[in-house]
């Protein structure tokens, strides 16, 4: 089960495309934004992940679940992909809070 890591966050990934589509929230509603925000955050995470690894306070520990390819010394391969399903989990959270919000707001308005 050495790719069961990257197997559950591309399934978890799979389903956040799904709600998008479905509701319209991150990149259905807006792909260039969506896609600016999302390079943006993966790179600043990478730079505090080397930050980390740099100064020794963040390392690779050993799991059965995860590939073991590393992209550079104590950077797994799933990692640039976890800090995407967290930027794209974010990004989708607070879109789905903003229509909640609208929607009730607008309901609202519309009752007597």
């Amino acid at each position: 089960m050495s790719f069961a890591y990257l197997v559950i966050l591309l399934l978890t990934i799979g389903c956040m495309i799904l709600c998008d589509w479905r509701w319209k929230l991150t990149f259905f509603a807006d792909a260039r934004r969506a896609t600016i925000i999302c390079v943006a955050m993966v790179a600043l995470f990478l730079v505090w992940d080397a930050l980390g690894i740099i100064s020794g306070s963040f390392f690779r520990g050993a799991s059965d679940y995860m590939l073991g390819v590393e992209l550079a010394p104590e950077m797994p391969l799933e990692e640039p992909i976890f800090l995407f399903f967290l930027t794209y989990l974010t990004l989708n959270l607070t879109s789905g809070v903003r229509l909640v919000l609208h929607t009730r707001s607008t309901s609202r308005r519309v009752q007597p």
